[in-house]
């Protein structure tokens, strides 16, 4: 229970003592709870600049029909409502901002954003439709009609404003971007769901979508392109989101790292060393095209190879062994959509070469598979010996399987669960002198979490991957561009001194060039049109995946790098020191000192070797992306006060 629940407990508990205690007593214990309550959350998280997804679902038709209904029949069935569609929003991270009517508006991305938000938002607007669907057939046995619902899902940004600050979940969101969501759900098919360009260019590839006609929110505004989501396709081992206008690209600035997976491989075949390899790199370093462009070489070996995949993603990091889980449904092509009976006879199959039928069920029940109705799980369950059964039983499927080439992708393990890196840990101690290589992708905060992932084992190799070379971003760009006669000088380095290397930048903002109409791609040759080349923002698909991670800090640490930010890329200890919005809100030097130290652990800054100021210590923000999406999120009543005071400072500090 967190100490904001616990003082919300402690009110109600004053209060239902109300005619046991004279209520002048009560009403000082209450007064002094409360004051406790207001003081957790700092002034400056009243309100928050946040990029969000918003989903407004709305009845259709129902207003008429109610006309012609009693209150109390229409609050019934509004209860019923109710109750069968919003659970896939709670079940997918989100929250009800609010009940209009027969509408409800729901915030994906709050308190704390995801990377996935946009898709999370899509998939409980489906998952509503299916579940009104479902509700229809009871509605027309005992009512005589059925319920008909839109949807319109957006995706941007938002000033979220905490209601008094007792709770987190006690806000409301207001700009234009819920404006233009309530306008997607007016322009909903009936039964469908409407998302904005601003979404779909975040889950582009993870659903079967139909482009519609723009339409304009007023008669003064661009259009806006707009697509009716169908329905989601099969979730697929790498998100069909990389790549620019289907050009194909090679793979630039890892050939040494490629050259080492190879060899690491040869010797786990040839020689039976056990590999496990984790390679290390930030969101978008091209952690992935490493891993894909082994897995092509490995398909052309001519020997036969055992071959796993699995990939965590947030949700899984609350489920036992769920990445373990997924490795295995992958590899035996079991669907979300199959019955449990299919789940099971797929799972058995997969196994039963190797352990039996029993066997397999222990397995799968472990690993989190409801096989209750199984015999030997009902006997074995809550047992001593449950686990270590099953562990038994996995380990030798592996030693198996292990004494042919076998390869394990692991995809995203720092959202992994405990469990299962601990039981990999255990399985690969397992099984040595096999023929088993293991390739983890992960990014720096793994280490956060775990430490000593991989150290002091003779089989573990790490590999960093660091951001490409100008060199090497300029060949991207050309490989990227290949369409394009003669890329423009201004061009090419305005893309690489935006990505700053990092290769799912430098696609990203390419994209968004071709949004804006600066690159015209064509069938056969692209065109550039130089005119239309403006500052570079920082592309909504980046500012997603860099807002998650800030949202991810303490809220201290999220608060110094939001002053840093004011104050430029580069930035003085001594000058954040000076930023407060009203009196007692600056930190101090002290504090500073730690929190800049704990960012910098996280690789968030770094610290320059030499300082403009004597007497401070120099800091730069790591990504000049990283910098400007950190202070979008600092509010421009702050910035204003804040840049005033950073501009005193430097008055100050210039002549020292």
């Amino acid at each position: 229970m967190t100490e904001q629940e616990k003082l919300e407990q402690a009110i109600a508990i004053q209060e239902s003592m109300r005619g046991t205690i004279p209520d002048d007593i009560i009403d000082v214990a209450i007064a002094a709870l409360r004051k406790q309550l207001a003081e957790l959350i700092p002034t400056e998280t009243i309100e928050q600049r946040k990029q969000i997804t918003i989903l407004v679902a709305a009845l259709s038709g129902f207003s008429s029909l109610a006309e012609r209904m009693d209150a109390e029949e229409v609050g019934q069935i509004m209860s019923v409502y109710i109750g069968a569609v919003t659970p896939a929003i709670a079940k997918h991270g989100g929250i009800i901002e609010k009940f209009i009517g027969d509408a409800v508006m729901a915030v994906f991305g709050l308190p704390q954003a995801h990377e996935n938000d946009p898709e999370n938002g899509v998939r409980a607007a489906l998952e509503m439709q299916r579940a009104l669907t479902e509700l229809n057939k009871k509605m027309s046995a005992e009512w005589g009609f059925q319920l008909e619902m839109r949807i319109g899902v957006n995706t941007g940004p938002v000033i979220a404003r905490y209601l008094g600050g007792a709770r987190e979940r006690d806000f409301m969101v207001v700009g234009n971007t819920v404006n233009l969501t309530s306008q997607l759900e007016l322009a909903a098919p009936v039964g469908g769901v409407l998302i904005s360009h601003d979404t779909y260019r975040h889950v582009r590839g993870v659903f079967k979508v139909l482009e519609k006609e723009p339409f304009r929110v007023s008669e003064n505004a661009r259009p806006v392109p707009t697509y009716i989501v169908q329905h989601a396709k099969p979730r697929a081992f790498h998100m069909l989101t990389r790549g620019v206008a289907g050009i194909e690209t090679r793979m630039v600035g890892r050939d040494a790292e490629l050259l080492m997976l190879q060899n690491m491989f040869r010797d786990t075949t040839e020689d039976g060393e056990v590999h496990v390899v984790t390679i290390v790199g930030d969101a978008g370093v091209g952690k992935s095209r490493l891993a894909y462009e082994f897995e092509k070489w490995i398909e052309l070996l001519p020997e036969e190879i055992w071959y796993f995949k699995g990939r965590a993603t947030p949700e899984t990091e609350a489920m036992p062994y769920g990445l373990i889980r997924r490795m295995f449904t992958h590899r035996f092509e079991i669907l979300e959509s199959d019955s449990a009976a299919q789940v099971q006879e797929k799972f058995r199959t997969g196994l039963t070469d190797i352990v039996d039928s029993d066997q397999a069920d222990l397995v799968g029940e472990f690993l989190g598979l409801d096989f209750s109705e199984s015999q030997a799980v009902q006997t074995q369950l809550g047992s001593k010996s449950f686990g270590e059964l099953a562990t038994a039983y996995l380990i030798k499927y592996l030693r198996a399987i292990a004494s042919e080439p076998t390869v394990i992708f692991l995809e995203d393990i720092h959202w992994s669960d405990d469990s299962s890196l601990d039981l990999l840990d255990h399985l690969v101690a397992a099984v040595p002198g096999t023929r088993l290589m293991m390739v983890c992708l992960a990014r720096p905060l793994l280490f956060e979490r775990r430490p000593s992932w991989g150290e002091g084992k003779a089989f573990h190799t790490r590999i960093n991957l660091r951001p490409l070379s100008r060199r090497a971003s300029r060949d991207l760009v050309a490989e990227i561009l290949q369409k394009t006669e003669g890329v423009p000088t201004k061009l090419r380095d305005t893309i690489v001194e935006g990505a700053e290397g990092n290769p799912f930048y430098v696609e990203e903002l390419i994209k968004m060039l071709i949004e804006d109409g600066v690159i015209v791609h064509g069938e056969d040759r692209w065109q550039v049109e130089m005119e239309r080349l403006a500052k570079v923002l920082v592309p909504p698909t980046l500012a997603g995946v860099l807002q998650a991670r800030l949202d991810s800090l303490p809220p201290e640490e999220k608060m110094l790098l939001q002053r840093a930010a004011v104050v430029g890329r580069l930035f003085w200890d001594a000058a954040v020191v000076e930023l407060q919005a009203e009196e007692g809100s600056r930190l101090r030097q002290e504090e500073i000192g730690w929190l800049l130290e704990a960012v910098r652990d996280r690789e968030l800054i770094f610290r320059r070797e030499l300082s403009a100021f004597a007497g401070t210590e120099e800091y730069i923000f790591k990504h000049a992306l990283l910098r400007d999406v950190t202070y979008e999120t600092v509010l421009l009543k702050l910035r204003r006060i804040y840049h005033k005071q950073v501009a005193g400072w430097l008055e100050a500090s210039a002549g020292k």
